[in-house]
């Protein structure tokens, strides 16, 4: 008899430490809707999607505050080569605008000379023009715009099948190791009991 327990032990802690380390990941996203239990005053979700709103709040607030700020966005945005491609972008625009849209009887040299002239001289400009363009919006936009706002939305409009399908697809080898370690983990204890079983027999205690 001993001996069964002895060899069913480490294998039953071991199903136990697996089953209850998957439901453990399962729980965190199923149920996606809250289930009661009939006869008891028990309510069953799984803790992301009972805490969503909580935790896009916090995840949003802390990306606003730590990760990715409305200046940095602006940092990324007013750079050299932007100004130059905005610059340039302008002064063709002007260029195209003056030779298509000037009066027929003006000369196609003289309509090119303004032309040029005029591009030119809004690409010297038009760095600065930028810059104080962008320091206004930006004045404005930091008002307006809520970045941590906009992950929050974003998160609890996202449908939490494809949250529960993206986290388990990137993270499975992860989720794997916790599934197996809660096999290894219940098979240790099952052999530490053996281990105590086996010394209260030798000790003369009444076991198994």
């Amino acid at each position: 008899m001993f001996w069964i327990y002895a060899l069913t032990l480490p294998v039953v802690g071991a199903l136990i430490g697996w089953v209850t380390n998957l439901l453990a990941v399962k729980l965190l996203f199923r149920p996606h809707h809250p289930v009661k239990i009939p006869g008891l005053p028990l309510v069953i979700q799984g803790v992301l999607p009972k805490r969503r709103g909580d935790l896009a709040r916090s995840i949003g607030e802390t990306i606003e505050a730590e990760l990715l700020t409305f200046d940095d966005l602006l940092t990324q945005v007013r750079t050299e080569e932007m100004t130059a491609r905005l610059s340039r972008a302008i002064s063709d625009a002007l260029y195209e605008t003056v030779m298509l849209r000037a009066p027929g009887i003006i000369p196609g040299s003289i309509k090119k000379f303004l032309a040029d002239s005029l591009a030119d001289m809004v690409e010297d400009r038009m760095p600065d023009i930028v810059d104080w363009l962008a320091d206004e919006v930006a004045q404005a936009a930091r008002d307006e715009i809520k970045i941590g706002r906009m992950v929050e939305e974003k998160m609890n409009s996202f449908p939490l099948e494809t949250l529960e399908e993206v986290v388990f697809r990137v993270a499975s080898r992860e989720i794997k190791h916790i599934t197996v370690m809660g096999g290894v983990l219940g098979f240790v204890i099952g052999i530490i009991q053996v281990v105590f079983l086996y010394l209260a027999r030798l000790a003369g205690t009444p076991v198994l």
